[in-house]
């Protein structure tokens, strides 16, 4: 295993490998969206099923729209929940463009992600040039951890390198994961740091 600084790390995610990073809620263990043989080496590394999605963390609006087909009332969705919470543990399930791997979609079509507010997180996707794969760094079923020694040993054996710095845990929970439907609808997957309720103050209705 090998400690990274953030170049180093970028440097990784171009070439395919994968890291351990953190996050604002977690580490996480990504690679780049681009690449099936890095996503198939999360899998791998996790012990993941392939049925199973892998979510990702971008660092802008622009990068989600360039993975994603969007309806106009969605586009605009995803703009008024993010001027809320993003940065931050909010994910968004959205249509994914034809371009992006079935490995990451699991097959379902569907993408998920969200901005991190860990700078390191952020600036990863943004070095990489596009999304990057943010699955908790735990092998699969077990907890996810927010301590370096917590981290699997197996799992730091198993990747190209690591950031040694601290997540931003909110509470010890992961993000909320919600489905857009369009025209303020809302359908929580998963409640997490951000609550039903902060999503309704926004005006949406929540299923």
């Amino acid at each position: 295993m090998r400690e990274l600084c953030l170049e180093e790390a970028v440097s990784v995610l171009r070439e395919e490998g994968s890291l351990i990073y953190p996050t604002e809620t977690f580490y996480g263990i990504g690679c780049k969206i681009s690449s099936d043989k890095a996503i198939s080496s999360i899998f791998q590394i996790k012990k993941r099923l392939l049925a199973l999605p892998l979510p990702t963390i971008v660092c802008d609006l622009e990068q989600v729209f360039a993975c994603t087909q969007l309806s106009s009332s969605l586009i605009k969705d995803v703009q008024d929940l993010a001027v809320q919470f993003w940065p931050g543990p909010l994910t968004f399930v959205l249509p994914a463009r034809k371009s992006v791997s079935p490995l990451l979609t699991g097959g379902t079509g569907d993408i998920a992600l969200r901005l991190s507010s860990h700078p390191v997180a952020a600036a990863l996707a943004k070095g990489a040039g596009e999304p990057i794969v943010s699955s908790s760094a735990n092998i699969s079923g077990k907890a996810p951890a927010s301590d370096f020694q917590e981290l699997d040993k197996d799992l730091l054996n198993h990747v190209s390198g690591f950031i040694n710095l601290p997540p931003k845990p909110l509470g010890g929970l992961a993000s909320t994961l919600v489905e857009l439907k369009g025209d303020k609808i809302v359908k929580v997957l998963r409640e997490g740091a951000i609550s039903s309720n902060q999503i309704r103050e926004c005006g949406f209705a929540v299923l």
